[in-house]
């Protein structure tokens, strides 16, 4: 039986969300189309009959100056070199750039194998273009593999597994097979809720907000969860809020039904707006939120 970890790495919005909720066929790491969405090293545990993988989502690499994203920067390096495995993920449209050049370089510090992965194969309009940029990054780099894929559609995402497969070592699975992540599942609740802030809200308040569960009560045929979302400006309190209570109401109708999903029993959702300045420069916010591990900086930062 095949057993390693896989870590995904790219920028912002190329679609590693997509790629292994599209792999576990379950929605484990939210998705949107704006940077900054998947915070947390997110694990997804992929079994069929011959393997267990376990791949890591990372948060996006972009240019950042607060505390809470330097964090999230570290936890992606110190994510590749603890991996069997790399999928580097561009997609079909991208042109080299310098956020490009740093994954790149973070990748060949960690002397760990690394897959090339071109998401959004559909949108190809011209291979002659698509190849000559596909050849800047093969330039800087000897990829193990290079695939091209649609994690939307699931188009070679099966070939993909396969390769994966083919560089990894035998060994046996150390996660229950019935298990598609170890995350807890108040975590997930958390993520939902946050998701439902990113796709309804504008400007700043998707970046300066986080989700906290509070309460957790099951009772018969009903799970009762409170949660507050957190935002670091007073100003942003009555957009979250919305008039009438219209914008907080239809990100708690909108997170519910994906709660209920995940749990498969009904659920009441109570949701709070707190105000904590500045909260992403915060050690202490950072580590109650679960975003700061305060672990030592790598020594080639």
């Amino acid at each position: 039986m095949k057993f390693g970890s896989v870590a995904l790495i790219g920028k912002c919005s190329v679609g590693k969300s997509t790629f292994i909720n599209q792999v576990l066929k379950v929605k484990l790491s939210i998705t949107s189309h704006k940077v900054q969405t998947t915070r947390n090293l997110i694990s997804g545990i992929y079994n069929d009959d011959d393997s267990q993988i376990v791949i890591y989502d990372t948060p996006g690499i972009f240019k950042s100056m607060n505390l809470m994203n330097e964090e999230m920067f570290k936890a992606t390096k110190r994510c590749l070199s603890s991996s069997d495995l790399i999928l580097f993920i561009i997609n079909s449209t991208d042109v080299m750039n310098h956020i490009d050049e740093s994954i790149i370089k973070m990748i060949k510090n960690t002397d760990v194998p690394c897959i090339l992965v071109v998401n959004k194969v559909d949108l190809i309009t011209d291979e002659k273009e698509f190849f000559e940029r596909l050849n800047e990054y093969k330039k800087l780099y000897d990829f193990k593999e290079c695939v091209a894929i649609s994690a939307l559609f699931g188009t070679n995402v099966d070939l993909l597994i396969k390769d994966i497969k083919d560089m990894l070592d035998e060994g046996d699975p150390i996660y229950d097979t019935e298990l598609f992540t170890n995350q807890p599942v108040r975590f997930l609740v958390q993520e939902y809720v946050r998701e439902k802030v990113i796709n309804l809200t504008h400007e700043e308040i998707p970046h300066s907000i986080t989700c906290v569960v509070e309460m957790w009560e099951e009772k018969e045929n009903v799970t009762k969860i409170c949660a507050s979302i957190i935002c670091e400006k007073e100003s942003q309190k009555p957009i979250l809020i919305g008039k009438g209570g219209h914008m907080i109401k239809e990100i708690g109708s909108e997170a519910r039904k994906d709660i209920e999903e995940l749990l498969g029993n009904k659920v009441y959702l109570e949701l709070f707006v707190k105000v904590r300045e500045d909260w992403r420069n915060k050690k202490d916010l950072l580590k109650s939120y679960g975003l700061y591990t305060g672990k030592a900086k790598d020594e080639d930062e």
